[in-house]
């Protein structure tokens, strides 16, 4: 085999074996609110209902933070607090459900991504 072409099979397979850690890393579970609370540091997606009346938003310096409880959708009875170290999401207001990609630690779910749907986007022109 030439140097050349072993050297681009060599290339080749780096950036194969690049490629498959970042996606894999790049991938989350996603449990329950209870398995979350399970695996303490493990990356997680979570989904829940977001509880009326507990979600605060304040500055811890000049950082937001934005904390709330989400239940479980499965109609479970289990409870976590979710906080989030960046501006609130736009639309969060308007919703009544979110995904939170992160980790629970500490007794709270330390949340890195939000994911929320505006209901109003999704309805029909009818209002329905």
């Amino acid at each position: 085999m030439k140097p050349g072409a072993v050297v681009a099979l060599i290339v080749l397979v780096c950036a194969a074996a690049a490629t498959f850690v970042s996606f894999s890393q790049a991938t989350v579970k996603h449990v329950t609110i209870a398995e979350a609370m399970s695996m303490p540091g493990k990356a997680v997606q979570v989904p829940g209902g977001i509880v009326p009346g507990s979600v605060t938003f304040s500055l811890r310096g000049n950082q937001p933070e934005l904390r709330f409880e989400i239940t479980d959708l499965q109609g479970g009875t289990e409870r976590m607090t979710v906080i989030y170290r960046k501006p609130r999401p736009e639309g969060f207001n308007s919703v009544t459900t979110v995904e939170a990609i992160g980790r629970f630690k500490d007794g709270v779910f330390d949340a890195d991504v939000l994911l929320v749907k505006c209901p109003s986007k999704y309805r029909g022109r009818n209002g329905g």
